[in-house]
């Protein structure tokens, strides 16, 4: 089976939505508190980045390849991650943090491990 484009969709989606937080000045950036850290943000919609990644790709894929899949989704994240914050270097009032990096590459990590498991053998 091919991918198809549409499941892309949120994928660019998400990636739409940490670009325009991410480009909100210092000042301005006002997240919900029901997660008061900011890390805890990054793993959040990094998870939710990873996730997507899954949907887009997952009827391309046999449970032969997870280990694989989940290697470039995990892979991908943390590049974006970098990107993101090499952009957000930019912003006033903002500033590039490899913690931050950290909080997304593990975001997207424990993501991937839940499709590894339960995309298992068989």
């Amino acid at each position: 089976m091919a991918i198809a484009p549409k499941r892309f969709s949120p994928v660019v989606g998400m990636m739409a939505v940490i670009f325009l937080v991410s480009s909100q000045p210092g000042d301005h950036l006002h997240l919900p508190s029901f997660l008061p850290y900011d890390k805890a943000w990054h793993l959040l919609e990094y998870a939710i980045l990873a996730a997507t990644c899954f949907y887009a790709v997952r009827p391309s894929f046999s449970h032969d390849n997870r280990t694989l899949v989940s290697f470039l989704v995990v892979c991908f994240s943390f590049l974006y991650g970098v990107s993101d914050e090499f952009h957000q270097s930019f912003v006033p009032l903002r500033t590039a943090s490899f913690s931050d990096v950290i909080a997304d590459t593990l975001g997207a990590t424990l993501v991937a491990i839940g499709y590894w498991w339960k995309a298992g053998p068989g």
